[in-house]
C-alpha cells in the first residue's frame, strides 16, 4: 500500500505487478486533526473490544504471517511491534 502523496512522481513497474499478480492501493494521508480524533477515539474504547488483535515482537513476523495464513490464530490481525 502506498500511503500519503509525495512531491515526486515514481516510476512503478507495471509489468512487474501484472506478472506477480501483485495488487497495489493507493491512500491519501489524514489531517493531524483526523489523526488525533481517531487516537482519542482509540483511547476511549470507541471501537470497542479489541481482543480480535494480537501484539507480537518484530522478530515473529515469519511465524505470524504463517499462523494467520494456516489459521493457527484466534486473531484477525497481528501488529508487530519493534
Amino acid at each position: 500500500m502506498h500511503i500519503g502523496l509525495m512531491d515526486w512522481a515514481s516510476e512503478i513497474d507495471m509489468r512487474k505487478l501484472t506478472l506477480a499478480e501483485i495488487t497495489l492501493i493507493g491512500t491519501y494521508t489524514y489531517s493531524t486533526a483526523d489523526l488525533r480524533a481517531a487516537a482519542l477515539a482509540l483511547h476511549e474504547g470507541a471501537f470497542g473490544d479489541l481482543a480480535w488483535v494480537e501484539e507480537r515482537p518484530l522478530s515473529e513476523g515469519a511465524q505470524a504471517f504463517r499462523d494467520l495464513h494456516e489459521g493457527r490464530t484466534a486473531a484477525a490481525k497481528v501488529v508487530l511491534l519493534p
